[in-house]
């Protein structure tokens, strides 16, 4: 037993020791706290989060948010400036001594719920002065606030006086790279990003400028179809679904995860663990899922995993997860048809003309090597056609195959027996293209009754040409080449049936669609 006779069963009984929490530093916690953001576009963020607020507080639809960007010259700043009912010198009081008690913590409406946005200013410059009229006053005043100071300086301002109501951030002071990372391009950008819904509902809008140049935010217009997922209702609000399903074009999409007051909580759902798979992450689908009910980190770039919103969210998404896969999956097998039709479609065309310029067009692809007859183990090598002659004068020329699509193919005659060349005389059908459905290892084969190349799309080399049209389109044109010269040339020796394969693909290449770009 220890000391004094305490067993454990007293020590269990005594109550832990409560210890006041206290900031041992002021100014190195406000300095820290206001560098809590991950980037500096999203420390700009708050700002415009404050202003955008103030309209909602106000009851006030389609105002704007100007943001003003000088980064050039002996002082660069920036503002960000609003038209709503301005600060009281008792409100920008207050502003300074609640930052970690804001008035908006409960107010679905807006996103100031931690009161501290006003400190981002220091990841951005050294300086920030807010500077505000109220309505129905006629004085300005102007908070300044230092980095890394615990106090600020509140006076009456007369050089920057505002005309009407409303409030003027300034950012002073501005670190270099800050100035050279927000360009007027990469702020509208981040901005239609972050603030895409809010704008698209009209709840206000953004005003850009740098110099003399302004540019309008405007919300990202989705593209692709509109999925019907119907909002899942909840004990803390809906959960809604603005999610549209595109064919795949190697463009990237997201979906966008929103919270309160219409704003980009995270820019892509697939960042999430849970949705890292599947058709969130496909590039094919876009938009946004929206629950006001979700909380966001105080960088303003995650969600934060509570035990009541969190999991109502992804319990939600996870249900309609099944319905946009089919989705995803319908429109994919779609465009993968279309795709094959126009590149079958090609393939005939090129090689009407391939076949035409080989002047055997009666007997396609009939070679020289191995049309011979005699023993199959010793193929004669016959002389190369001599191109058919011109027509005398007076006489019809030899017509010309369309360059459009040809008729569809015909039952082939298969190869004579041994000792006999394959006799291709009774067809003009040319060959098309389509999937294996019983593949093997190979990467392709060739049903001559139907007259088709059939390939592997499980082989490595399809797969690296899949997504690139240009580079399947050659990779298909070279499966057909080389089927072709194997199925008239049974008997050819390795090197003559290489010949071929070159004379067959260096036509085949000249008349391919060029590479854009």
């Amino acid at each position: 037993m220890p000391p004094g006779g305490r067993g454990p069963a007293y020590d269990r009984a005594m109550p832990p020791e409560k210890v006041r929490l206290r900031i041992g530093n002021l100014a190195k916690a406000v300095l820290v706290t206001g560098q809590a953001y991950q980037d500096p576009k999203d420390a700009l963020n708050e700002f415009v989060s404050n202003a955008a607020d103030e309209y909602v507080e106000a009851g006030r639809r389609g105002e704007r948010v100007r943001v003003v960007l000088r980064r050039r010259g002996r002082a660069p700043l920036i503002a960000i400036d609003d038209a709503g009912r301005g600060m009281t010198p008792d409100r920008l009081r207050e502003v300074a001594r609640n930052l970690f008690e804001s008035g908006k913590a409960d107010d679905a409406r807006t996103l100031g719920e931690k009161a501290i946005g006003i400190l981002a200013f220091q990841q951005l410059g050294g300086r920030c002065d807010v500077v505000s009229r109220a309505e129905g006053h006629e004085e300005t005043w102007a908070l300044r606030l230092e980095r890394g100071k615990a106090t600020a300086g509140l006076e009456r301002e007369r050089r920057r006086a505002r005309q009407v109501p409303g409030t003027t951030v300034y950012l002073h002071d501005l670190d270099p790279d800050v100035a050279r990372i927000l360009t007027r391009r990469k702020v509208v950008d981040y901005l239609r990003a972050r603030r895409g819904p809010a704008l698209a509902r009209g709840d206000y809008s953004i005003e850009v400028v740098e110099g003399r140049t302004a540019e309008l935010v405007t919300p990202e217009k989705p593209d692709g179809v509109l999925v019907d997922l119907v909002a899942r209702p909840t004990l803390l609000g809906r959960i809604e679904f603005a999610v549209h399903v595109a064919p795949p074009d190697g463009r990237r999409r997201r979906v966008a995860v929103v919270g309160r007051a219409g704003a980009v909580i995270i820019d892509d759902v697939a960042e999430l663990d849970e949705f890292a798979d599947g058709p969130w992450a496909s590039d094919q689908v876009g938009g946004h899922v929206q629950f006001e009910a979700l909380e966001q980190s105080a960088g303003r770039r995650a969600i934060l995993r509570d035990r009541t919103a969190f999991p109502l969210f992804v319990d939600a998404l996870q249900a309609v997860t099944p319905a946009l896969a089919r989705v995803v999956e319908r429109m994919r097998r779609e465009v993968d048809q279309d795709t094959a039709d126009r590149l079958a479609d090609t393939l005939r065309r090129v090689f009407s003309r391939v076949l035409r310029e080989l002047a055997d067009l009666d007997n396609p692809t009939r070679s020289p090597a191995g049309a011979g007859t005699g023993d199959p183990a010793t193929p004669t090598l016959l002389a190369r056609e001599e191109p058919p002659p011109s027509p005398a004068a007076g006489e019809a020329p030899v017509p010309r195959l369309p360059d459009g699509p040809t008729e569809p193919p015909r039952e082939r005659e298969r190869p004579a027996a041994a000792g006999h060349g394959a006799d291709w005389s009774r067809t003009r059908a040319l060959p098309s293209v389509a999937p294996d459905p019983e593949p093997t290892e190979a990467r392709s084969r060739f049903d001559d009754v139907a007259g088709v190349v059939l390939y592997n799309e499980r082989h490595a080399d399809y797969l690296g040409a899949k997504d690139d049209e240009a580079a399947l389109l050659d990779y298909l044109a070279t499966l057909v080449a080389k089927e072709l010269v194997l199925w008239n040339n049974p008997r050819a020796p390795g090197p003559d049936l290489a010949e071929e394969m070159v004379r067959m693909l260096v036509r085949v290449r000249r008349h391919l669609p060029r590479r854009r770009g």
